[in-house]
């Protein structure tokens, strides 16, 4: 069999993995009772369970197995990330925000369950994120407060919530590459960066294999958000939020290329055998052929 089809439908598996997890997770939580309540915990599951990649818990579940853990181990954490991942769609779409009607082919959490809701949808999924992990880990302290610590820094002002910010206040400001660079890698890279890095902890890695692992999540990242810069281009306007508008199309290839090749030098510093998280790599570039 030819080894990127091998690899695909190895990713194919783990992504049923974590869909398993999340729905039955959502599904079984012990709550109080009443039909508002109920009703909230569809709204959860209506948007946790619709589709989409599942690349974030996905790449935590492959470095935890790079490092010899199991994916049983890193499965809490990776739906920790994708519920955080999820409350801000939610509240991305809303109408205060950037008010889309779909996604994924399906009717946004606001026009199912209504603003109120939808907002508290995402609030109820970013807070049992902590949840999850605390109940999960309990049994290492150190763990648990790492954990909670590098979530709480990827999701919030320091990461997800500061890049958002950051987008919201810059209107049609024309953004130099340096700019969009450190919006992105806040916005979009910090929680992929962080299924990364909480997965090497909970796999107790060493220092230094965090810290090149924290290079490497960092680097996928922004090189998925470069790439579809380039394979928009041509389809819409070219604006000041794309490296391609700001830069030329040539240009961000280069860029690509070499962010590809320094993520790539960061997994070899770990592993010269991980073989799945390096077809994430050159499946990227391969995109915008």
């Amino acid at each position: 069999m030819d080894l990127a089809i091998q690899l695909e439908q190895e990713m194919s598996l783990k992504v049923q993995t974590v869909n398993q997890f999340v729905e039955k997770y959502l599904s079984d939580m012990e709550l109080p009772q009443g039909a508002a309540i109920a009703e909230l915990r569809k709204s959860m599951l209506y948007s946790a369970t619709n589709g989409g990649k599942r690349f974030r818990p996905v790449l935590s579940v492959l470095v935890a197995e790079m490092l010899g853990s199991s994916a049983e181990k890193v499965l809490p954490f990776a739906t920790a990330v994708e519920m955080i991942h999820t409350y801000s769609l939610i509240h991305d779409d809303l109408p205060c925000m950037d008010n889309d009607d779909m996604r994924r082919g399906k009717p946004t959490n606001h026009k199912v369950f209504g603003e109120d809701f939808a907002l508290l949808a995402g609030d109820a999924l970013l807070t049992e994120a902590f949840l999850i992990i605390a109940k999960n880990y309990s049994e290492n302290g150190f763990v648990v407060g790492r954990l909670v610590q590098l979530l709480s820094e990827a999701a919030g002002i320091r990461g997800m919530v500061g890049g958002q910010a950051i987008d919201l206040r810059a209107g049609e400001k024309q953004l130099s590459q340096a700019e969009l660079t450190h919006l992105h890698l806040l916005k979009t890279g910090a929680l992929i960066r962080v299924a990364v890095e909480g997965a090497a902890v909970i796999a107790g890695a060493k220092v230094h294999e965090i810290e090149a692992l924290k290079k490497f999540g960092e680097g996928l990242g922004l090189a998925f958000q470069v790439a579809d810069d380039v394979l928009d281009h041509g389809e819409k306007d070219q604006d000041v939020r794309s490296f391609t508008g700001i830069i030329g199309l040539e240009a961000t290839k280069t860029y690509l290329n070499q962010i590809s090749k320094n993520t790539m030098d960061e997994l070899h510093k770990v592993s010269a055998d991980a073989a799945m998280l390096e077809y994430l790599v050159s499946f990227n570039i391969s995109r915008k052929h």
